[in-house]
């Protein structure tokens, strides 16, 4: 089987790129969008709908495969890449294309090594083009041997064939209420992740409108949730403890020793509590942060995901030893080996992976991220496209229920 022609076309990502610098720098808010300039590079608002490129490879068979390329929602953040336009990227992803026509489908990895191997254009953005072109490889590979996308993957890194779901953690946007309520009732496994990024709205000047956000979050979970139901409690504050503290690390330790008694009696976890301007001052500051809190014997699993951005980052996260978990944002990391690579390190390294973001993918992309995560096992994988808790939520669960079901028809 080989690939008769590949193609490009402009899509949509499942929600928006933010400009975060410019957030967190107190942008003025204008209803959902914002009256302020961008400040990062490639952005022409704060806030715009996220762009993406469907890349459509049509086989000898007659049968044809997509995946999807684009950012992340906080591009140009924290040590990322940029932006994703699709016009800015028709040329490369032209050229991408031409490489891919008339390649015959043969192993997976080595496909991805031979595509990431070739000199494109320097303009060409590498992590969001791998991504997708990636996803399409792969599906090529499972059509060609007539087995699952999961089982492709569990073969690649010489992993047993999966046999459980993993569990699913929701994101809610700016629906910090309504959007804990519905995860609750949809048995979400880590909830709510609540997009705390602003420190007068959500956090407070002294952290009380969060302390309370956590205390209401724990209560509802034991109003509604059933006896057997203990959801991790998940909050990205986008380093807004870090600003309101000074980033100190004492003082934001004893913060969150606050927080941790009022999410009791779930665990709570805390992503990116300080935001840095590298990556050795975030893990410096991580590292710091980590020995207060086990000073104070508080139990609150810190987060790693601005500045663990690709292969290498994470690997220095892990060999720092200064977070327990790392989300690994997966279109930052390029072709999908590297974001499973990432995973399995993280495991070997005592670390938790999350199969991380993010609320920008494409119903495509996420579908084969839940692929990834079966054949992977994250500690959870984040619930996408969008914010609204639904669609992403139904959309990763019910691949890898169905997946499963065709891997172990019998069960």
């Amino acid at each position: 089987m080989r690939i008769e022609k590949a193609l490009a076309v402009p899509t949509w990502g499942g929600y928006f790129n933010d400009d975060l610098e410019a957030i967190r720098d107190d942008a003025r808010a204008d209803g959902f969008l914002y009256a302020d300039p961008p400040q990062a590079p490639g952005f022409t608002a704060i806030r715009q709908p996220s762009e993406a490129a469907s890349i459509i490879l049509l086989l000898d068979n007659g049968l044809s495969v997509s995946g999807d390329a684009l950012s992340v929602s906080y591009a140009a953040a924290g040590g990322r890449h940029g932006l994703f336009s699709f016009q800015r990227q028709k040329p490369y992803l032209e050229q991408v294309c031409a490489f891919l026509e008339g390649r015959s489908i043969e192993d997976f990895g080595q496909m991805c090594t031979d595509l990431e191997g070739q000199e494109f254009s320097p303009g060409l953005h590498r992590p969001a083009v791998f991504y997708g072109a990636s996803q399409a490889l792969l599906q090529a590979v499972a059509l060609l041997h007539k087995t699952s996308c999961a089982e492709v993957l569990s073969s690649h890194f010489g992993l047993k064939n999966p046999d459980r779901r993993i569990p699913i953690g929701i994101q809610c946007g700016a629906e910090r209420y309504n959007g804990v309520d519905k995860a609750i009732l949809k048995r979400a496994d880590a909830l709510p992740h609540g997009l705390i990024n602003d420190i007068k709205k959500t956090v407070g000047v002294e952290g009380e409108l969060l302390r309370a956000y956590v205390s209401w979050i724990a209560a509802r979970i034991r109003k509604y949730g059933a006896e057997n139901y203990t959801p991790a409690i998940h909050l990205d504050l986008y380093g807004t403890l870090g600003q309101i503290f000074g980033n100190d690390p004492g003082r934001i330790a004893a913060y969150l020793s606050e927080l941790h008694l009022c999410a009791a009696p779930f665990q709570l976890h805390i992503e990116t509590p300080v935001l840095m301007d590298s990556r050795q001052a975030q893990m410096d500051l991580f590292g710091q942060l980590r020995q207060a809190l086990a000073k104070l014997g508080t139990p609150v699993r810190l987060i790693a995901d601005e500045w663990a951005n690709n292969l290498e980052d994470i690997r220095a996260f892990i060999q720092a030893g200064v977070t327990d978990m790392i989300q690994v944002k997966t279109p930052d990391m390029g072709a999908l080996t590297h974001i499973g690579q990432a995973v399995l390190e993280c495991r070997a390294g005592g670390v938790g992976p999350i199969l991380g973001g993010f609320c920008v993918d494409t119903d495509q992309a996420a579908r084969i991220m839940a692929h990834l995560a079966l054949a992977t096992r994250p500690d959870w994988i984040l619930a996408r496209p969008g914010m609204g808790i639904d669609e992403g939520l139904q959309i990763v669960h019910n691949e890898m229920v169905r997946t499963l079901a065709l891997i172990q028809p019998s069960g």
